[in-house]
């Protein structure tokens, strides 16, 4: 019997979290959420600015232990969230997408897919140049930068960071490789555009509220059953946000796995329910 993995994946949106000192397409993108025209990924990743404007949907920079295991077929359910007064964190349903291939950033420069919409893109952490690739991130205001951008891309053979980055300190003193100094690994995770496998809400609505320290309360209880009480594990985790002491990663990902046959008949139906409360008569009746 095939199966299919599932994954619900928060992800942060935070009005003018790094709008401050950021520049170029960044900046675009923090003015966006501290418009409140959509609840973007604070730095598009994964990429619903460029999604939203007819570009392939991707995932490159965050979870990277995620985006390495992650197989094509694998249904991925993203889920917004933004802190307000007191602690107060809203959770909204922004996107139910299909993997459809992995790839090698540099062959994003070289597919005709991206060749449109190349430039837009914030998740690649390299630029071509020089006959070579350069890390690229000058448009992010220092804090929100990647130190361990080699790290985040490359293959790793099962070393400790610590031994991978005394290996290649030369190339993140340069900040520059050549075609063969390194193995960059197919973590590029790249989501189906057919409209029956990925879906983008227009305006994901709001699932659920959580107090500061606290597991979240969901206020649309169908969407609660049809995502974090899905997981057919004897002892899933039932919830978005965790109880951490540290306040570091409260937001892991659920994974779990269902018969492929089932899969694709559960993500016929959540996106169904999606669309429903991403139109006005759907939100209000919800």
């Amino acid at each position: 019997m095939s199966v299919t993995s599932i994954y619900l994946v928060p992800y942060h949106s935070q009005p003018k979290l790094h709008l401050k000192e950021s520049s170029g397409q960044f900046s675009v993108v923090e003015e966006a959420i501290a418009a409140r025209e959509w609840p973007y990924d604070n730095g598009d990743d994964p990429s619903f600015y460029v999604a939203r404007r007819n570009g392939p949907l991707t995932w490159g920079v965050c979870r990277q232990d995620v985006r390495n295991s992650i197989e094509a077929g694998s249904i991925v359910v993203f889920f917004s969230f933004t802190a307000f007064n007191q602690g107060t964190v809203q959770y909204r349903l922004s996107a139910v997408a299909t993997v459809e291939r992995k790839l090698d950033r540099r062959s994003v420069y070289r597919d005709s897919h991206f060749r449109e919409h190349c430039h837009l893109y914030l998740n690649l952490l390299i630029e071509p140049k020089n006959g070579g690739w350069e890390y690229d991130e000058h448009y992010r205001e220092r804090k929100a930068q990647h130190p361990d951008w080699l790290w985040r891309i490359a293959v790793h053979h099962q070393r400790l960071k610590v031994d991978f980055d005394a290996e290649y300190r030369g190339i993140y003193e340069t900040r520059r490789f050549s075609d063969g100094d390194v193995g960059l690994a197919k973590n590029y995770v790249v989501f189906s555009t057919e409209q029956d496998k990925t879906y983008i809400s227009a305006d994901p609505p709001e699932v659920a509220i959580a107090g500061k320290g606290k597991h979240e309360q969901w206020s649309d209880i169908e969407l609660r059953g049809l995502t974090v009480e899905k997981s057919p594990a004897r002892e899933r985790r039932d919830y978005l946000r965790t109880i951490n002491p540290s306040g570091r990663n409260v937001h892991p990902e659920i994974r779990f796995n269902l018969a492929s046959e089932e899969a694709m008949a559960w993500r016929k139906l959540l996106i169904s329910e999606l669309k429903k409360r991403s139109e006005p008569s759907g939100r209000q009746q919800s």
